[in-house]
This record gives structure tokens, sequence and C-alpha cells, in this order.
């Protein structure tokens, strides 16, 4: 084997990053893709998005996409107001339901951090919020869950903490109620008629609890895969009595019999949202869909409940294995040149599949809104959908949606947990402000045993905890200080603003040609479905907003800290990719190699697989060795993105070599033996390195060799993008 090298990754190579920035997963101060010199000298080069179409013309989408970011300054149809039951909200922008992950459904208190983040989100302009059924569950909201108070009364009491803050942001406020989860729902065909009855008249003494404690509406969940919806499905019903599958009627009485028994007892001081599917798809099976609900079969359902007394419908849809499907289509979305993965491995045909209804051709922005309206056109109460509806992202496409009359309600979750003052910075028409959603799914994977956290904002599902436990809000500097930044990647920029924000005098230094790491090239070699571009253009916003000094082309050195002498030095210098072999691609060379038609790829990390997903869009055949296990091929990617992009390559011919010990490479060939004590030899056009990130914190050791007391972000641990952010909004947070 070749002697190990490494390459750096401060300074202005920013082909030495590109395995980094082809995951997302960029250390916190690389270089630009587009603009950064290498440090070798080499000129500067520029890579644009490619799913393949260019050079291999044989190559054909099965969803062609179409633009969907255009922004023509006018979203007043989502800031006029709309009567929901006796409700008149503000405007059409929604808190759907959905886990934040602040508190426990088994505690007898709220938490601060949940009063605080419903609270935020309503000052920051919602019309509407509705709470996960877990969040009230444990204080007698929920039929379903073991009340954890003493009494009824005190839950209501607690309970009425939470709806007083959203009620002081201006917003209505509501919580949902299902029977079971996606994971567990539940034995419909296992029900006794009694215990059908027992909780009808469990979720009525819910709802009671929910106006003694000041709830505007209650939500009830038909949809996804949960309980309810099993009665709703010819596919998973198989009753034989009054609420079989028999007859439409039969399959909706469970439901109907819900509502009308929350009116009965509520009356006008309860209104009633109902979630449900508009229609199913087998995401296993792609075609096989027999027993499964209909766009006709989610009309009748939907009159029947208006009917029966509900005062509003959000549609989303059902499928049969994953879960995110059916309230985040833009799972579908998620992986290079393969718009509508299934996640089974399969693609979805969006002219055919889910009746041809579902908006497939915008990356999964507003994939519902067809369902929506079609829905509208059987009932008069109003419609609203979910699915990736981010009028920051979107904003003619969604707004243009509402004035038509095509929905009638945005409801959104990611879009307002990376900036609750999204409704309010929209309605003064402060676009470039609002922090962008880059749909990276880490905030969502704690039913599957992921921690969760926003990859944009630091706070979420932190504020009150051991890493923030002041809560949401930066406190003023107690002295302000001159800082000086070293990196002007991700966590550069970061610290960079919160330290400007807190009322220090702030300067960064970034070694390459311009600001934002290798977020520009992460966006080409990833495509936009992350937004990464737009992240990068809202930090480099920030620091002019913040009137942060900003130098490129600056190579800090010990000498030039002493010569500028700040109070305070953060670096936030990045990582460094090992490599072993000579005559191997490495990822400092990647973007500007050609890369032959066979390829093997050394490593299965998150950088590998995106970069294998790009070569797959091109036509190559791509082979991945790695030295670790099965559960660590993408690792550093959200449990769904991971999920998604695991299938994508199998199911496209890509094999992987799991726990294998790579013994030689050179340019056309790999030595390696397998788990099973195989020894193997593989031949290939290109061979590329891709091995896991070591810290970079060369320049962090210098300076404090130097006797200057430095603040390392990220520098020590690199990771990924959310990484990065939290690691300097943490550093500047604290910075005194």
């Amino acid at each position: 084997m070749a002697p190990v090298s490494r390459r750096q990754f401060i300074g202005g190579s920013f082909f030495g990053v590109a395995g980094l920035a082809t995951a997302g997963l960029l250390s916190s101060c690389a270089p630009s893709a587009k603009e950064a010199s290498r440090a070798d000298g080499a000129p500067e080069q520029t890579l644009t998005a490619n799913t393949g179409a260019e050079e291999n013309p044989a190559w054909v989408d099965l969803n062609p996409q179409e633009t969907y970011d255009e922004n023509n300054g006018d979203v007043s149809a989502l800031f006029t107001e709309i009567q929901v039951g006796t409700m008149t909200l503000r405007n059409r922008i929604c808190k759907a339901s959905a886990g934040s992950d602040t508190g426990s459904s088994r505690s007898p208190q709220l938490t601060q951090n949940t009063i605080d983040y419903y609270g935020r989100i309503a000052d920051g302009g919602a019309a509407l919020v509705i709470l996960e059924e877990g969040t009230v569950g444990g204080l007698g909201m929920n039929p379903f869950r073991p009340m954890a108070c003493n009494t009824l009364e005190e839950g209501i009491a607690e309970a009425r903490r939470i709806v007083d803050r959203v009620h002081e942001g201006g917003a209505y406020i509501g919580s949902q109620i299902g029977i079971g989860s996606p994971i567990d729902p539940g034995d419909v065909n296992a029900y006794s008629r009694e215990e059908i009855k027992r909780m009808v008249t469990g979720i009525g003494d819910s709802a009671v609890a929910m106006v003694k404690a000041g709830f505007d509406c209650v939500e009830i969940k038909g949809a996804t895969t949960d309980g309810l919806n099993q009665f709703l499905t010819r596919r998973i019903n198989r009753r034989e009595d009054e609420y079989g599958a028999a007859t439409e009627e039969n399959r909706v009485r469970f439901f109907r019999e819900i509502v009308e028994e929350i009116c009965s007892r509520c009356g006008s001081d309860l209104n009633i949202l109902v979630l449900i599917n508009a229609l199913e798809e087998n995401d296993s099976v792609l075609g096989l869909n027999d027993g499964y609900i209909t766009i006709d079969e989610a009309k009748f359902l939907a009159q029947t409940l208006e009917n029966a007394g509900a005062d509003m419908v959000q549609v989303r849809i059902g499928t049969l294995e994953q879960e995110a499907n059916c309230w985040a289509s833009d799972t579908m979305h998620c992986v290079t040149g393969a718009h509508g993965t299934s996640g089974n491995g399969g693609q979805f045909d969006f002219g055919v599949h889910f009746g041809g209804l579902m908006d497939g051709a915008h990356d999964g922005v507003g994939a519902f809104i067809p369902l929506a309206s079609e829905v509208k056109s059987a009932i008069s109460i109003p419609v609203g959908c979910a699915s990736y509806m981010d009028p920051r992202i979107a904003p003619d496409l969604i707004n243009n949606a509402v004035a038509a009359g095509n929905v009638d309600l945005v409801f959104m979750n990611r879009p307002l947990t990376v900036d609750p003052q999204l409704p309010n910075k929209l309605m003064e028409g402060r676009f470039d402000e609002i922090a962008p959603c880059t749909r990276c799914f880490h905030c969502h994977g704690k039913p599957y045993g992921e921690a969760e956290m926003c990859r944009v904002n630091p706070t979420t599902q932190f504020a009150y905890t051991d890493e923030f436990p002041e809560g949401y809000d930066l406190e003023p500097a107690q002295n302000p200080l001159s800082v000086m930044v070293v990196g002007g990647g991700p966590a550069g920029m970061e610290a960079a603003s919160v330290a400007a924000e807190r009322g220090h005098h702030v300067s960064l230094y970034e070694k390459g040609g311009s600001l934002g790491g290798l977020l520009a090239f992460a966006d080409a070699v990833k495509g936009p479905h992350e937004h990464l571009a737009v992240l990068k253009k809202y930090l480099a916003d920030r620091l002019d907003a913040l009137g942060v000094e900003v130098n490129t082309n600056a190579d800090v050195t010990a000498e030039l800290v002493k010569e500028i002498a700040p109070d305070a030095v953060i670096v936030a210098t990045g990582g460094m990719r090992e490599t072993r072999f000579d005559g191997t691609t490495s990822m400092d060379d990647y973007a500007s190699a050609e890369i032959g038609d066979r390829v093997i790829i050394l490593g299965a990390n998150l950088q590998a697989t995106d970069v294998a997903q790009q070569l797959l869009a091109q036509g190559k055949h791509v082979t991945l060795i790695n030295e670790k296990s099965d559960a660590d091929v993408s690792a550093g990617q959200s449990y769904w993105v991971r999920k998604y992009a695991k299938a994508h390559l199998a199911s496209h011919g890509v094999t992987t070599f799991n726990n294998a010990t790579i013994e030689s490479a050179t340019s056309s060939k790999v030595v390696f033996t397998t788990a099973a004590g195989y020894k193997k030899s593989l031949e290939a056009d290109t061979v590329i390195e891709c091995f896991d990130m070591a810290p970079n914190n060369s320049l962090a050791k210098e300076l404090e060799d130097a006797g200057i007391s430095v603040y390392r972000a990220a520098c020590d641990n690199p990771s990924n993008i959310q990484n990065a952010i939290h690691e300097g909004y943490r550093v500047s947070r604290y910075l005194n």
C-alpha cells in the first residue's frame, strides 16, 4: 500500500472536499466550490448540476421536473382571512400536527420548551397551531394515552398554559387525536363493537376536556396508516359487521360516529378538523392497488364527515411501507436523478400512480394540491394539505393555488420549525430573511431511533436542554469583543452571524475567493432538491445585514492574528480527507477528473452514496467497497434519506461489499478481502477514494502554540452541515 497522505480542507482547495460536498456533509469552513482556487494554483473551475441527461442522451427522467421557485412578490392570497367553523383565521398558514420532540407525553407537566416552541410559531404569524397528539396526551386530552396527572382537572389546568400562550401570539390552537400510530396502528379487525363504542365515547370525553382547557379545535386523524384509517381501507378491513368493508357507509361509520359524538357533546364550542387520505398507493408492489382507497371513496368520506359536522378537511395520501410518503412526498424526490422513488427501489410514474392526481413535477412541493382540489369539488367546507407547502421556496406556486381556490389552507411543519417567523417575514416581503428548510429530514427520525435536530436552526430540539438551558433566545453580549472568525463555511458563517447579533464586533477571514464553503459545490452535485444554494445565500446575506466585515483570499497565520490582535478567535477550518493509494481519483480531483463507465468507490459513507447516485444518473456502473458494516452505508444522512438512497442504489445495480478489507488500489483495480474471507480483485475504469473525514485542527493548534486563545467550531469533529452550523452557533452563543 502506498504511504498515507492527507489533503487538507483549509484554504483554497474546493476539490479537497468534493466528496464531503457531494453528500451535503460539509466541514465547517470548506472553501467555495464555484470560485475558490486550488491550493496547488490550478485555475478556478465551475461544476454545474448534472443529473446525467447531458452526458447520457439515452437517460430520461420518468417524471420530468418543472421550475417551481418563481416569485413575483405577490403572496396576498396567503394573507386573506378564512372562516373555519367559528374560527376566523388571519391567514392561510397553519402549523401541521407533527412531532416536536420538546417534551414527554408521559409527563404531568408541559415543558417550557413545549410552550415556547408552539408560542413562537404563533408569534411568527401562523393562523392555526395543531399540537401532535402526544403533547397534551398525558394531561387527559387523549383517550388512548395514560393520564399522567393526578386528576383531569389538573391536566386541564396544565393544558391551558399552552392554549393561553398560543392565543397570546394571535393564533388559534387545536390538538390531534388518533388511534394508534403508523408504527403500531392496532388491529381494526380485532376490536369488538363494545370497544368501538368506548373509543367513540372516550374521544368525546377528550373533546369536552379540550373545551374546558380552551382549545379552539380538535383534529381527528384518519390518515396515513393509523388505526382509524384501517377502518376506511378495504385492503385491511375484513370485518363482517356494520363497521366492515362491505359498503362505503360501513367503512366510514366509525369516523362518522366520532364526529357526531363531538358535535353532540361540544356543539359550536369546539371546531372539528379531519385528516384523511385522499387516496392510497401500493408502494411495495407498484400498481397492485386492489382494496386501496380511491379518490372517489375519499370524496364520499369527506361528504359524510361534513354532513356529520366536520368544519375542515386536510388531505394526505396513504402508502403501505414508507410512512414519510404519506405526509412528506418530497422524500420521493430526494434521490439524485430518480424523481418518484418509492423508497423500496421502485419508481412511481406520477402520470399513472396515485390516480395520476399527484403533482410530481415540482420536486415534491405542493404535491397534494391536486388532491385537495378534487376533494374540494365534493364539499363546501375548507380543504387544506401539507407536503412541503413552503412559500419561501415556491411562493407563486402556492399563492396561486390558494388564489385559484384549489386549496384553502397551507399546512406546514418543517419550514416553521426552521423559522417560526416565516409568515410575518413573508407578509412583509422579507423573503431572503427567511431561514430556508433544506429538506434534510434530520428533524423526523425519533420513532425509528434517531436523534432529531434541525440543519439550519440550532435551537430546535436543544432549547432548555443541557445544550442551551436558557431557551431559544440569544442573550446580548455582556462585554462586546472584537471577534475574528477564521473560515467562511457554514460553521464560520453561523459563528460570525451569531456573534454579531449578540453585539460583538466581528470580522470573518476566508482563505478562498468566496463564502459558503462547499455549499455551492454540494448543490451542484446533489442537485437543487435541498436548496443548498438558497442556504448559502441566506447565510451570506445575514453576515451583510449584521455588519460583519468579510475578508476573502485571506491566509490566516499566527503572525496575522497577533497583528490584528482580536479579543477572541473562532477557528472553523473544517476537516481533511485521508487518501491511501497512488493512482486513484481522490475526492480533491473528483470534480475535474474524467470518470469512466465502470466506477469503484472506496467507502460507503453519505458522501460516497451521493457520488454514486450522481454517477448512476449519468449512466455509470458503480461498486462500493465499504470497510464498515451495512448500517454505516450512507451514514450521516437522516433516516429517511438514507433509506431511500440505499434502496435506490441496490435496485439500480450498485453492488456494495460491506466489512471488506482493502489491500491495494490503483487507477483501474482494487484488491480486497470480503467479510466472508474471500480475496477478490475488481477492475474498473475509475477508482475513487471517499473515506471518512479526519479532524483539521492544524491552524487551531498553531495559534494555541503561539499563545493565542482559540474557540474551535467543528474542526475537531468534522461531520455534516447541521453539525457545522450547530457548532458555530454554540461557540458564539456563549462567547463573552
